[in-house]
């Protein structure tokens, strides 16, 4: 799955584009990232001293019914090198139902039903079937949709103005940080630190929050033309 996550949120670029003005516009000032490199130890002896916030992100997350954007997304190396810019659309729904679908820079898709989950590879003609449950505490997307108390204790959380930071207790987690901001109730960024340092930021425009969204956006259909890998458990 950490392959699966990796193609996902970082595929490599086969063609890149330019946020729009808009987007760019709609972008709040980027807090230091305090668990990026060189500077990982000192933060992390920050961190475990900073006052949780564990609370008040769960009453900010029960807000979210639903949530639905277009993303325009950068991805950094750990020098902060800029490696590629995308784009595409993300739909989020209590219980750990959500839609992650990139149009650029290639065409991919990780949809959720809250029990299953899809890992669909358009060029590749491949999708690859989970267990969502198993893979909720390793996909950002799933955790949005999650007020569980169990799957958030095995989380940091701490907070810097509008902005929650997300660390894993786990060292071999995917996801070494998440950092959600909101506005107004809204998620408006995210930003997401790999295993590798490498991050990912996704700036969030054209937002519905608490809208009805259709059934079918958190399921897949499997086509005879398609090569099935199936990671469930029997």
């Amino acid at each position: 799955m950490k392959k699966v996550l990796a193609l996902l949120v970082f595929s490599a670029a086969m063609g890149v584009s330019t946020p729009s003005q808009a987007a760019q516009d709609k972008t709040v000032e980027v807090l230091a990232r305090p668990d990026f490199a060189p500077h990982m130890q000192a933060a992390r002896q920050q961190r475990l001293a900073a006052e949780d916030a564990s609370a008040e992100l769960m009453q900010q997350l029960a807000k979210v019914k639903s949530f639905s954007a277009i993303y325009q997304q950068r991805v950094y190396d750990i020098q902060q090198q800029l490696l590629q810019e995308g784009t595409g659309t993300l739909a989020l729904e209590q219980q750990a139902r959500f839609r992650f679908e990139s149009q650029t820079p290639e065409p991919s898709l990780l949809v959720s039903d809250g029990k299953t989950l899809w890992f669909y590879n358009e060029l590749l003609e491949q999708v690859s079937i989970y267990d969502a449950q198993s893979e909720v505490g390793q996909t950002p997307f799933a955790l949005l949709t999650s007020t569980d108390q169990a799957l958030w204790q095995q989380y940091q959380v701490t907070k810097q103005a509008q902005s929650f930071f997300i660390h894993p207790l786990s060292a071999d987690n995917p996801v070494q940080q998440l950092m959600l901001t909101f506005s107004d109730n809204k998620l408006i960024e995210m930003q997401v630190i790999d295993i590798n340092q490498q991050q990912s930021v996704y700036v969030f425009t054209e937002i519905k929050l608490n809208s009805v969204l259709a059934s079918r956006l958190f399921s897949f259909t499997i086509t005879s033309n398609l090569e099935v890998d199936d990671q469930r458990q029997p």
